[in-house]
This record gives structure tokens, sequence and C-alpha cells, in this order.
């Protein structure tokens, strides 16, 4: 073949090859040098690419990544250049294949490193495989209260959140804060697996509520109700608990799908009735506090228990309301009567203090004693006569007198002195019964040994059976 048409065959061929602005092409590197590369890619110029055209990353000397006989792609920016070369760029070609691996990062979620450059009160920018991006403030960290600037020139891990191009414009945005929340997530739920339900932690008390305290362990927080907190009854849980405070609680119960955990402080506390029980006995006298009063008695708060002073034995006396002779914040000085450890139930008596009155007066007492007294009062049932400072006996009407009487004044006065027999000692009802009819022993003995008459009260003291069988006659 001629030389004239080996070169026709060659023309053939550059010009089969067409070329426009943003044309792809592949070629190889004949020529290097540290501003700029030329590139054979089969048209009858060559290609030139500048090492500003070449990446998206800065390069000082193009020959020290390029070599003579590397293939690579481009992009066609112009048919000619001053030399008459089609000028090339690489960069653009990049831009296009390395924005596909930023929206391929992104939509796969992948994690990825950056280092933050400039900074301002609005967030940090970044630059990703040639792109800017930017961190707003609200994504630099999962905390709060941070300083944009304090990540200047830092290194650090984040994910895509949003990977946009338009109209050769990317839009792309930067997160730690989701990296750091996914994180804590997976340290949460750890921690929420690791807890044993009745195990005994350490806790820190983060915040006070009226209804309880809230206590981290491990990186997450439970309540602490106001019912767990203490044996005794609190009105606020600041009457035991400040926060920051380091405490040993225990898991009643955990939801790890609701992120819901019960804790106890009481329970592993010794129950205040077993230390008082361990302290104390009955039958001793303590002191205690009147903290509340009802109609059948006052609770008193001795140590740090409660315990009951029922009515019924606040006073020898009979007593209809505790808040007649007591007042809420009394101290007052009562006797152990029981200690119910299971039940939880303490019972106080205060006039167990004394001797029974009742008891002292008639422990040397018997029927037919004569003792000597006032009349108190008197009624048309008999009258009552007082025989000691608190003790009084009943004399019935009948026994007033040995005459019929229609009411006991007419023969007695009040505070009249009169001497009395005892005929009755009801000790479980604490009453004595009396009469003014005193006998001769002799005549009490006859009277008592007597048994061919039966006597009975019908209107008529001296009324018998015998006489009803002499009205019959």
């Amino acid at each position: 073949m001629s030389e004239k048409n080996e070169m026709q065959e060659l023309l053939e061929n550059f010009e089969f090859v067409k070329i426009y602005p943003g044309k792809k092409i592949k070629g190889t590197v004949i020529l290097v040098n540290p501003d700029s590369a030329l590139v054979n890619f089969g048209y009858k110029s060559d290609g030139i690419i500048e090492k500003e055209n070449y990446t998206l990353e800065k390069v000082e000397d193009l020959s020290t990544i390029l070599n003579v006989g590397d293939e690579i792609e481009a992009v066609v920016v112009s048919s000619t250049s001053d030399d008459g070369n089609v000028v090339l760029s690489r960069r653009q070609f990049e831009q296009e294949s390395k924005w596909n691996e930023v929206v391929e990062l992104f939509e796969k979620g992948e994690k990825i490193e950056i280092t933050v450059g400039k900074t301002n009160e609005k967030g940090a920018i970044a630059n990703f495989k040639g792109f800017s991006g930017f961190i707003p403030r609200s994504h630099l960290s999962k905390d709060r209260n941070v300083e944009p600037a304090d990540f200047a020139g830092k290194t650090m891990e984040v994910e895509i959140i949003e990977a946009k191009m338009k109209n050769g414009k990317n839009k792309l945005i930067f997160s730690r804060k989701k990296i750091e929340l996914d994180e804590a997530r997976k340290v949460e739920q750890a921690a929420w697996e690791a807890l044993e339900i009745k195990e005994t932690y350490e806790g820190k008390v983060n915040r006070l509520a009226d209804f309880g305290a809230f206590v981290e362990i491990n990186g997450i927080e439970g309540l602490l109700h106001i019912n767990e907190i203490s044996w005794n009854r609190i009105k606020h849980p600041s009457d035991v608990l400040s926060i920051g405070d380091l405490v040993q609680v225990k898991v009643l119960k955990k939801d790890v799908e609701k992120r819901r955990m019960s804790l106890s402080l009481k329970a592993n506390l010794q129950k205040p009735f077993e230390i008082f029980d361990e302290n104390n006995k009955v039958d001793d006298i303590v002191t205690g506090k009147i903290v509340s009063l009802t109609n059948f008695g006052a609770f008193v708060q001795v140590e740090n228990v409660q315990g009951l002073l029922h009515v019924s034995d606040i006073s020898w006396d009979k007593v209809n309301l505790p808040e007649d002779v007591l007042n809420v914040g009394d101290e007052i000085q009562v006797k152990i009567l029981k200690i119910d450890v299971k039940n939880e139930r303490l019972s106080l008596g205060m006039k167990q203090l004394s001797e029974d009155p009742f008891a002292k007066y008639t422990k040397d007492k018997k029927r037919f004693d004569i003792v000597s007294g006032t009349v108190k009062s008197m009624t048309v049932e008999g009258a009552v006569i007082q025989l000691d400072d608190e003790i009084d006996g009943f004399v019935p009407l009948n026994k007033v007198s040995k005459d019929k009487l229609r009411t006991p004044a007419q023969v007695l006065e009040k505070d009249q002195e009169v001497e009395c027999k005892i005929i009755d000692i009801n000790r479980k009802n604490k009453t004595i019964k009396l009469s003014m009819i005193i006998e001769t022993e002799a005549e009490t003995k006859e009277k008592t040994s007597s048994k061919d008459v039966v006597s009975y009260t019908l209107g008529d003291d001296s009324f018998t059976i015998g006489d009803l069988f002499k009205k019959k006659d």
C-alpha cells in the first residue's frame, strides 16, 4: 500500500470519531508533564488535559499520579485549544462518577469519614470525594449546646442524610448526631437486656417529681415511685433524696420494648417494724408523738413506726372521742401492748401506765363489806354513791331503805355521807352494787341459810309464794 493510501485510511478512521462538548471518550496517555497530559483517543487531534481538570482532588504534579500508557476516561470540554488539541476534563467525568458513589453511600446509609473545615454559627463545612458538604449545628452531636467552632479541623465519622444534584450543583448534608444516636440506642438496648429483675444496682438520681424519682442505671432511666423510696410515709421524694445522690436500688419490673423500669429503694432496707422489734419488747414504756386522731383511737409515731392507741386504752375512765383528751402533735408516754411484725401492727396503751383504779379499790374488798361514801346523784331507780375519787357504787331504790320509797330523795340528800354494804362486785363491767339496808351478821346468815321461803320482787319487797296460796283461800 502506498504512503498516500495509508494516510487516507488513517484520516478516514480519525474522522469516524465524532466529538462534541460533553462526549465521553477513552484514550491512552502519550505524554505527561507536571501541569498537563496528552491523550490519544483515535481522533485527528490529541486531547489535552490540565492538572486542574484531571481530578477533584488537589494535585501539585500530574506526573506523580499519571504515567504514559495509562488508559483514562474523560469528557470533551472543547473541540480545540490554542494549540489545536481537543480540551478534555477528567474532573467532570470523575465528578459524575464520584457523585454516583456518594448517592450510593447515602442510599445504603453507610458511615463515612470527613474532616471539618470552616465553621460558623449555623454549622460546619466538610469535603468528601471533592464535594462540599454541610453539617448543621443540630447535627454536630446528639448533645445540645455544642459550639461548631469546637469541631474545626476534627476528623469524625458521619452519615449522609441528604444527597441531591440539580443543575450541576450538589446539595450534600452530613450528620454526626444520627450516628451517635444509633450508637446510643445500641448501648441502651444492651443495657436494657443486661438488667436482671430482682437484682440490685447502683443508680444516680437524675430528676425528682411529686410522684417519685428518676434513677439512671448504666445509662438508662427507671422510675423509683414515691411508695418505693421509704418504708415510712413521705410527702415528697425530696424529703429523702437529692439530685445527684447515688443509691442502691432493686429492679422490680422492666419492659424492654416500652423502655420502662420500676425500681425500689426500700426493698434493700430493713423494715422499720423489724428494727423496732429488735430494739423493743412488750411492756416497754416508750415516748411517741400523736400524728393523727380517729374516732377509734390515736396513731402514735414511735421511732420509725406508727402504733395504734385505741380509745379504750387511753384512760381507765370512759373516753368517747380521743380528741376530747388528746391533740395531734402531743408527745406522750405509752406502754407497748403488742408487736405484730408480720402484719406490721403495733398496739399501745396509755392507761396501762397506772393501776386500774377500780382494781385498786376492790383489791381488798368483798361481798358484805361495809364501805362509806357520799351521795353523788339520785334518780327514781336509785342513788349513785361516790366511794373514792374515781370509784362509784350504785344503790337500787329497794336497797335504799326498808321502807317502800318512790325516790331516794325521800330519805337522802346530795353529798350526804352514808354507809353501805357491798352486795356485788362485777370486775368485768367494773360496777359495784350497794345496799343501805345494813343487817347484822347474824341476820344476814339467817337470811342466807333460809330454804323454806323463796322471795320475788313483784312491786312489793316482801311478796312470797305463800302469799299466792293465801289469796286463793
